[in-house]
This record gives C-alpha cells, structure tokens and sequence, in this order.
C-alpha cells in the first residue's frame, strides 16, 4: 500500500511538472496593427506602403522616381532606427521584416525630393493561454 502511494505521488509530480512545462511553452506571437493609412503630403503619390504579412510592410513605388528615394524607421520617440535608399531595382518593392523589434509604435516614412509619405503601426506581442492536459 506504501508502494502504491508513493508511485501515486511521483506520477502526480511528473503530471504536475509536465503540464507546467507545457504551460510555460504555450505559443505566443507578436502582430503589427496599422495605426492609420499612409499620409502623403501630396495630392498624388507615386509611393505606397502596405503591410504584406505579419510584421512586414512593402514600400514600393507606383510611378518611377529619378530622385533618391529614403526610407526612414522611426520610433514613437521619434529616435531613427533604419535610415537607407531604394535602389532602381527596389523601387518595384522591398519588404521590410520587423519581427525584431520590440513592443512599440512606430512609423515608416519615405521620403523622395521634397515629398514624404507615412505610415504609423503598432507591434504588440499576443501570449496565448490554454489548458493542455485535464483529467
């Protein structure tokens, strides 16, 4: 009868210990959520920003550019995390990854002779609760 109860408690601890295990791995992911569209300061911008898939954006131009084309990262804090230029080839569109930055708000601008086009988002990391074992 001892055995049994001993065998009883080590199978509960290991029960025990297993589900905590698999409750500290549950599945968590982060989302970027668009704040707003793209603001362009000109009437007609040749120059889009969308989001293609979980935090990743595409900038790509619509109507050929021959001046530099900057695309900047900004924080909500306004300090400039990316700063660089389309080449020709990229300006048919260039996805952006920001699987690695923090929880946050940002915006991407671009920026081409004296006209800029923005777009404001939000990533957020979304931590997902389940119960895995029931008795």
């Amino acid at each position: 009868m001892k055995t049994n109860f001993v065998n009883n408690n080590v199978a509960l601890g290991l029960a025990m210990l297993a589900a905590t295990t698999l409750v500290a791995i549950a599945p968590s992911s982060a989302v970027a959520r668009v704040l707003d569209g793209p603001k362009a300061e000109t009437k007609a911008a040749p120059v889009s920003i969308r989001e293609v898939g979980n935090l990743k954006f595409k900038v790509s131009v619509n109507q050929p550019v021959d001046s530099k084309i900057v695309v900047s990262i900004a924080d909500d804090s306004n300090n400039k995390l990316y700063s660089g230029t389309l080449t020709k080839k990229e300006q048919l569109g260039r996805v952006y990854d920001f699987s690695q930055l923090a929880d946050g708000k940002y915006v991407i601008e671009v920026a081409y002779g004296k006209e800029k086009v923005s777009q404001s988002f939000a990533i957020q990391t979304q931590v997902s609760r389940v119960v895995l074992a029931r008795n």
